[in-house]
């Protein structure tokens, strides 16, 4: 009894092995994706995650980031906490400090972009910067970059026009921002972004102007309740 049972398991492995290796030689797998997570992506897809989906991959078929591209990183001069923070979700303490930095930063100063970047420009730009770490985050936790107010910054250095933005991380699935990517935090919750020249593409770079915290960006994309 226990031999046939040890057949029929032995069966049936081999029948599921054989059907992946029939099933892997029609369906397209790219370098970045898995036969399990193709698999996944035909069971449970919907129409509007198939567009997504559509939508990401023809962004970063314009946006190579392979080993041979020079991609431009330069570290912000600032200390990292030149990070705005929600005064709504810290401790008193440090809501008491976030608002002495505030008052410090003269926010009555900047002045919002006219000129700037869409979504799509926006994570176009990151996708350069963290040389295709993005890219995985995208296609496999479905999550695509929002851009918020923009607002001048007069640190060109040299670039035709840059501004700093504060950017979200949004959830495809659930509809909702989420606090970073599950299992890797690389991604900061503002950046410059900058064009060398006038009508080139968007590039981004580490933050270098403290901005305010952008409430409307993040109401905006939160699930509505």
């Amino acid at each position: 009894m226990k031999k046939n049972k040890t057949k029929m398991i032995i069966l049936i492995t081999g029948v599921i092995v054989l059907v992946l290796l029939v099933v892997s030689n029609f369906i397209y797998v790219s370098p970045r994706e898995t036969l399990l997570y193709k698999a996944q992506q035909y069971l449970t897809y919907s129409k509007s995650d198939w567009e997504n989906y559509e939508e990401n991959k023809k962004i970063l078929a314009n946006n190579p980031t392979d080993g041979n591209r020079v991609t431009e990183v330069e570290r912000a001069v600032s200390p990292e906490d030149i990070y705005s923070l929600d005064t709504n979700r810290v401790a008193p303490e440090v809501k008491a400090e976030e608002l002495k930095k505030i008052k410090k930063a003269h926010f009555e100063n900047l002045v919002p972009a006219s000129q700037t970047l869409d979504h799509e420009d926006a994570q176009s730009a990151l996708i350069r910067l963290t040389e295709g770490r993005l890219t995985d985050v995208i296609i496999h936790q479905k999550i695509n970059i929002k851009v918020g107010t923009c607002y001048n910054n007069p640190n060109k250095e040299g670039n035709y026009h840059c501004v700093s933005c504060m950017i979200l991380l949004y959830n495809r699935d659930t509809k909702d921002w989420q606090e970073a990517p599950n299992g890797d935090h690389f991604l900061k919750p503002e950046y410059d972004f900058y064009q060398p020249s006038k009508g080139d593409i968007w590039e981004a770079k580490d933050l270098s102007m403290r901005i305010p915290f952008d409430y409307d960006l993040y109401k905006k994309f939160q699930t509505k309740k």
